[in-house]
């Protein structure tokens, strides 16, 4: 799996997902966050550093971290591998995490006025 997809997966994971990646994302990152959390087990080095960088998914260095971790699993564990890469892609696709300089809006509920958007440079003004 490319670097770049292994730091993805970890800060996705270590954000929680749901408040990283909006609306209906919960349940799609939970199932990744489960495969994860069932593959490194309980008290093994592996969880202890996911449980780090979800209890810190400020610190840039425990996504870091959490990426090594993934990548060291998923070397000696290939079909944990293709487990995760292929739930990446399944959430990848289905519009729940967006690609690097894309965009996913979502908003559900009421509101008078609502603002989505990525860049804003100046003033919004209603």
């Amino acid at each position: 799996m490319e670097d770049q997809l292994v730091l993805a997966v970890a800060t996705a994971l270590a954000t929680k997902g749901a408040e990283a990646f909006g609306a209906g994302a919960r349940e799609a990152i939970g199932s990744l966050f489960r495969l994860v959390r069932d593959r490194f087990g309980a008290g093994t080095r592996e969880s202890v550093v996911l449980d780090g960088a979800v209890e810190h998914p400020e610190e840039q260095w425990r996504h870091t971290a959490l990426a090594s971790a993934l990548a060291e699993v998923m070397d000696r564990d290939p079909q944990f591998a293709t487990a995760l890469t292929d739930e990446w892609r399944r959430l990848a696709g289905s519009g729940v995490i967006a690609g690097q300089g894309q965009v996913i809006n979502h908003f559900t509920g009421t509101a008078g006025k609502v603002v989505q958007a990525r860049d804003v440079r100046g003033d919004i003004v209603f």
